[in-house]
């Protein structure tokens, strides 16, 4: 008999789908189960993650149930449409979007229809379709203290050099991490902070898979995003530093602290995938040090 976790593939790829009509956002939940799937297969986890993923998993299951029901088996698969995910993924390295959700939430999907071609569906792909679209729309005034980031250019990055390489993408995302604060609302307007940071991780890991799939010129043209993401995640007044998470709860990414909790937001469990599968990439010295920043984040998930 299987676990949880071993059906969270075809369930997450059909909820991640499911959920676009109602927005990118709900998109979410179905990566979350798609992350804790592909974590298990992955790493070498110890049970008590294993557990973890499969406890938060089930609580998004409950959250939108009919997200969650298993796709209809009569629909014929056409391997074909696949074209029309990545067409929607080439969209999304244009420009920077929504913190490169786009890539976050695509190729996680991606991932998931080259390794179940049989659910290469047309309502699964009208839905990621229509999730990459909506991926597209963001508001100007995303970052504090920038009226309209659509106007930026490599021309504004100031505070990360220049990288050609994912293993570069890798080492300059764990080097550039910025204080870690708490999102908030600053005069009536929300600003993510910490969670910009989170999704310069996914977004780093969604361009590495991108290149492992062998759609190099995706990544290189979704590295420049990239590279000005993090430089726009460095955007922090100072008057929340007094707030700084200076040291984390735990120092590794699977500790037991972290994954005794039921999280309701999924990034708890995209970023650890993200990380995990990043952290190997760096050389040894400098990964101890990166999973330290990390675990700065998890500790306020």
């Amino acid at each position: 008999m299987g676990r949880l976790v071993d059906s969270y593939l075809e369930l997450g790829v059909v909820g991640m789908a499911r959920a676009a009509a109602s927005g990118w956002f709900g998109g979410h939940y179905g990566a979350a189960l798609l992350a804790g799937y592909f974590m298990t297969r992955e790493h070498d986890l110890p049970e008590h993650v294993i557990e973890g993923i499969e406890r938060t998993c089930e609580s998004y299951r409950l959250l939108k149930p009919e997200w969650f029901e298993p796709s209809d088996e009569s629909e014929a698969a056409d391997p074909a449409l696949l074209q029309k995910v990545l067409d929607g993924l080439k969209e999304n390295v244009q420009k920077l979007r929504t913190s490169g959700h786009g890539l976050a939430l695509g190729v996680l999907a991606l991932k998931a229809l080259r390794e179940r071609p049989d659910l290469i569906r047309p309502s699964v792909v009208d839905g990621l379709v229509t999730l990459l679209k909506k991926t597209l729309e963001d508001k100007p005034g995303r970052y504090w203290g920038i009226p309209n980031y659509f106007d930026l250019t490599d021309d504004d990055i100031q505070d990360v050099a220049a990288y050609n390489t994912t293993l570069e993408m890798a080492e300059r995302t764990f080097e550039t991490i910025p204080p870690i604060a708490r999102g908030r609302a600053i005069e009536g307007v929300v600003y993510h902070l910490a969670g910009e940071v989170e999704h310069g991780i996914t977004h780093a890991h969604a361009l590495t898979d991108l290149e492992r799939f062998g759609y190099g010129e995706l990544t290189e043209m979704g590295m420049k995003n990239h590279r000005l993401q993090l430089q726009l995640n460095r955007q922090i007044p100072d008057f929340v530093l007094a707030e700084e998470v200076r040291e984390p709860a735990f120092e590794q990414i699977t500790s037991p602290v972290y994954w005794a909790k039921t999280y309701s937001d999924p990034h708890a469990l995209k970023v650890p995938y993200a990380a995990l599968d990043l952290l190997k990439r760096l050389p040894q010295e400098k990964r101890a040090k990166a999973e330290h920043e990390v675990c700065k984040l998890l500790t306020i998930m």
